[in-house]
């Protein structure tokens, strides 16, 4: 056992699955663990466990940089807890591939590791998971085997419903995203750490262009491009690869060659991008040949909720306002979990939260001790009496279980309910002119679109973030991006109004094509003119049939099945009516701005583009075709 700094100690070995997969975890333990038994943290991860760095890059402190847990894992250590890192199988310096992730042995591995865990000496018998992104949705999967031994789970930006909230939010191919995963992850496959860190500096870097762009910085903004595209990967990957052996080999495999068999396994893991080329809808098969049945839901994990649920553990899901799409999906994990044992926290965050995103800030910090904010969720759990599951109720239950950010206003809040109680939806009218009122028009209107199929949200987005670290983050001024697109626009407002919750789009259109993707942006509006961007949702037209039968998961947005036997083509000469959701916020709109809703049909940036001549639309407006926006305010 090696020694991990004055707080404890760390080891590492092969644990040997039911199958004979060798998995490879770190074992970190507190130096109390030498006389006393203390609880563990699980964490599971695809990205390794830990990285060989040379003496170099330790000093400089770049692993802790790009290990999204260092600080959580020295922090948890100092505080008493052993932490477990396991690569997971298929991924780092374990055998095995992967069919496709979350895949149901890599699941069940979860259950093996946390039953040697229980079976060690320093171990109290309670175990909590958790993870950022890929080892969020771990912990969450790892529930579903009931063991009985892991009582608290705190999945931190993932996702909860794979087709909805990252392959295809509303629908529509969220290429760029899958694409650059899929290349991040082959890289690590062959156990190349430079290069999936290089394509990361890449995708930053297009961000710092784009933000020196809005800072009024073109020069140094197409240099920062040019670098980007053409150097920084090379030197990124040149300098990582000098210092960096990549996945750190277990201590009991001293010749390497285990690691070497799991590398050849690794060739046949599953390309996501590739996978979702072949979809289109929710229900589609064939996402990988050794999983001809199984469609994207066989490793989402709402499709196992029941046995979540079934696990007895405490839940507490925790994202950011501009985290991808994992706020709606913490929301929705958050309502279907009993009450007493789910909680809810959303801050100013993008995904992982290392940056703050509010426009309101002063700062790009996050503002808040994550780690602190973790400890004080898993130590009453973890360190109490008996497990929460067992009936016992562990210190803060009396605390409101949602718990979240007011951008501009800049405040914390708490609620015993998801939506917040004192919030009601008011309607604003889309009428002529790029109008939008409180009241109904008087009259019909219809406004003339021609998708601009270079409309795009930039490399600063939501979405950009969940691949980037440390992207910075900001939408910049949307005024020049909504002239490529159709907006209205409310007189300036007389007092402030608060937006939480969920938006929601209801629009009657008329379009030229069978299909089309419609994306909506909810924008603020200042008196000098700045447009800033505060929350978008899309919907591909084919998807746009609500469902009447029951929801596969509880949701507070309009629920459809995005299966093939709902698909439902455009018919040029018809009016469609299209209702879809925005991703939630909570945000304070001041008096003096007003409310902008801007509508495009296609994001380059982003999401797929769909085959032909860009459509032409006809939004319709008054009457009995009133398209609106219905925003949930604080009454």
């Amino acid at each position: 056992m090696r020694p991990l700094d004055s707080a404890g100690s760390r080891s590492s070995r092969y644990l040997v699955m039911r199958d004979g997969a060798r998995i490879a975890i770190d074992v970190h333990l507190p130096a109390r663990a030498s006389r006393e038994m203390v609880p563990a943290i699980l964490h599971q991860t695809r990205y390794f466990r830990s990285v060989s760095y040379g003496p170099l890059f330790a000093k400089l402190g770049l692993g802790e940089f790009l290990d999204v847990n260092a600080a959580a894992r020295k922090r948890f250590v100092r505080a008493g807890y052993a932490w477990v890192d396991v690569d997971a199988r298929g991924s780092g310096a374990s055998t095995g591939f992967r069919p496709c992730p979350w895949w149901r042995d890599e699941v069940q591995d979860g259950a093996e590791v946390a039953r040697w865990i229980v079976e060690q000496p320093w171990s109290s018998g309670r175990i909590g998971a958790t993870g950022v992104s890929y080892g969020g949705t771990a912990a969450e999967m790892l529930l579903g085997n009931r063991h009985p031994a892991v009582v608290a789970a705190m999945p931190r930006f993932s996702l909860f419903d794979v087709y909805t909230d990252v392959a295809f939010p509303g629908g529509i191919h969220l290429e760029w995203f899958t694409r650059q995963w899929a290349r991040f992850n082959q890289a690590l496959d062959r156990n190349r750490f430079d290069q999936a860190f290089g394509r990361v500096g890449r995708i930053n870097l297009a961000a710092l262009a784009d933000k020196l762009d809005d800072d009024g910085n073109p020069a140094l903004a197409g240099f920062a491009r040019r670098v980007g595209r053409r150097v920084a990967p090379r030197v990124m990957s040149m300098l990582l690869r000098s210092g960096s052996n990549g996945v750190s080999p277990v201590t009991d495999d001293a010749r390497g060659e285990v690691l070497a068999e799991a590398l050849r396994e690794h060739q046949w893991s599953f390309d996501v991008h590739r996978g979702a080329l072949g979809l289109t809808y929710r229900d589609d098969t064939g996402i990988h040949p050794l999983a001809p049945e199984a469609t994207i839901d066989a490793f989402s994990p709402h499709h196992y909720l029941d046995d979540i649920r079934g696990s007895g553990a405490v839940v507490c899901s925790y994202s950011g306002w501009l985290d991808g799409a994992y706020q709606h999906s913490a929301i929705k994990r958050h309502l279907n979990l009993p009450r007493d044992r789910s909680r809810l926290v959303i801050g100013p965050w993008d995904h992982g939260g290392r940056n703050g995103i509010s426009p309101g800030a002063s700062t790009k910090e996050p503002g808040i001790d994550h780690e602190a904010e973790m400890l004080a969720f898993f130590d009453p759990l973890l360190r109490g009496a008996a497990p929460a599951h067992e009936g016992n109720v562990a210190p803060g239950d009396a605390a409101p279980p949602v718990r979240y950010f007011t951008m501009v206003e800049e405040r914390w809040k708490t609620a015993d309910a998801w939506p917040p109680p004192g919030i009601a939806n008011r309607s604003l009218f889309l009428d002529r002119d790029g109008a939008l009122g409180w009241e109904r028009p008087e009259r019909a209107s219809e406004t003339a679109y021609r998708v601009d199929p270079d409309c795009g949200t930039g490399a600063r987005s939501r979405w950009r973030s969940l691949v980037g670290i440390a992207v910075p983050l900001g939408y910049g001024d949307r005024a020049r991006s909504d002239e490529r697109s159709v907006v209205w626009t409310t007189a300036p407002l007389p007092a402030d109004a608060e937006v939480t919750g969920h938006p929601i789009v209801h629009l009657f259109v008329t379009c030229d094509a069978p299909d089309a993707t419609f994306f909506a942006y909810l924008e603020d509006v200042a008196p000098d003119g700045r447009v800033t961007y505060v929350t978008e949702g899309q919907l591909r037209a084919i998807h746009r049939r609500l469902s009447s039968g029951p929801a596969p998961y509880a949701t507070v947005v309009p629920h459809r099945t995005f299966a093939r036997r709902d698909g439902l083509p455009l018919v040029p000469s018809e009016v469609a009516e299209i209702v879809f959701d925005l991703l939630p916020t909570s945000y304070l709109f001041r008096r003096g701005h007003a409310i902008r809703l801007a509508l495009a049909g296609a994001d380059r940036d982003h999401f797929a583009r769909l085959s032909g001549p860009p459509p032409r639309w006809i939004v319709h407006g008054g009457g009995a075709r009133e398209s609106r926006l219905s925003l949930p305010v604080r009454v």
